[in-house]
């Protein structure tokens, strides 16, 4: 079997998907080859290794350079990763791709004959380390306006070790920010050595005139979890069907109430971790890309 996928690399996790995708090709023993969606000779590249499918990720740029998808003489599909956030220019596109897997429910009629497909962890990276956990709590991401605020919450009552990200404006985030960006392997590590990973989601919908609420989560909550950090997380309601011991918060309060008292009651944060740990069977990337081949009648054995 051949697939050939198109990546795409994120502002804020990089290339998490792309390693991801690669790393589970190579488990399902698939023949892969991938590109980003920018390479220049990408359409020769695709011909001359004649996939049975072509797998883009996001999407976006690569339906803008090319319109005539069925010119490929291959089945396309599509990982749509910013719904809701972009849904109404993902909708004006996303038709002309054979198959539409979508990271939030949410969406889905937006997207006729589109198939869930959340989000994920790479168990080639994200386990557990073998340091000790030396942070108590630590943030891994962009910066906007709730999560500043979160983390300024815990800053200033000193409980937060570390952010990563930039265009913090708080002092005390300012503070313990290790830079703007960090390698992939990087980030697993500091994962590893934090007891809390914060999660707090992404703010800005650029395209949703309706205002779809967001009910996902992000790899943040998979990869964290996969380090072996607790997560202490902004509510979604994807968190209770995937993880219902993980706690989850609504406002400034509850968030520094729930990180204290799990940095305080150790063996109650023990028993949340192995809880939620246990659930991540079937949620790595070579579980997605099954999900896709199956979908698009190219099954593997797993």
């Amino acid at each position: 079997m051949r697939v050939f996928g198109v990546d795409y690399r994120f502002l804020s996790c990089g290339d998490v998907f792309t390693d991801g995708l690669s790393h589970a090709s190579t488990y399902l023993g698939l023949h892969y080859r991938h590109a980003g969606w920018d390479t220049p000779d990408l359409d020769t590249q695709i011909a001359e290794f004649a996939p049975d499918l072509i797998f883009v990720v996001h999407g976006r740029s690569f339906a803008q350079r090319f319109y005539n998808l069925k010119g490929f003489g291959a089945p396309t599909a599509v990982w749509l990763l910013d719904e809701p956030y972009e849904v109404d220019d993902c909708a004006s596109w996303s038709g002309r791709f054979d198959h539409v897997f979508v990271n939030d429910r949410a969406t889905l009629d937006r997207h006729p004959g589109s198939i869930y497909l959340p989000v994920c962890y790479d168990p080639h990276v994200h386990r557990p380390g073998t340091y000790p956990r030396i942070r108590k709590v630590g943030f891994i991401g962009g910066c906007n306006g709730t999560r500043e605020r979160y983390l300024a919450a815990l800053a200033h009552e000193g409980l937060l070790d570390y952010v990563v990200g930039s265009e913090w404006t708080d002092p005390a985030v300012q503070a313990v920010c290790l830079g703007r960006n960090v390698r992939p392997n990087a980030v697993a590590e500091l994962y590893g050595v934090a007891k809390i990973v914060l999660n707090v989601f992404r703010e800005t919908h650029h395209y949703n005139r309706e205002g779809i609420a967001a009910t996902a989560m992000n790899p943040r909550i998979y990869e964290a979890l996969a380090c072996g950090a607790n997560v202490v997380s902004e509510w979604r309601p994807e968190i209770a069907d995937v993880f219902p011991e993980l706690l989850t918060f609504r406002s400034e309060h509850e968030c520094v109430d729930l990180v204290r008292r799990l940095l305080n009651e150790p063996e109650r944060a023990a028993a949340i971790q192995a809880a939620c740990a246990g659930r991540l069977q079937g949620h790595t990337y070579a579980d997605r890309l099954m999900t896709v081949l199956d979908t698009v009648g190219l099954a593997v054995a797993a």
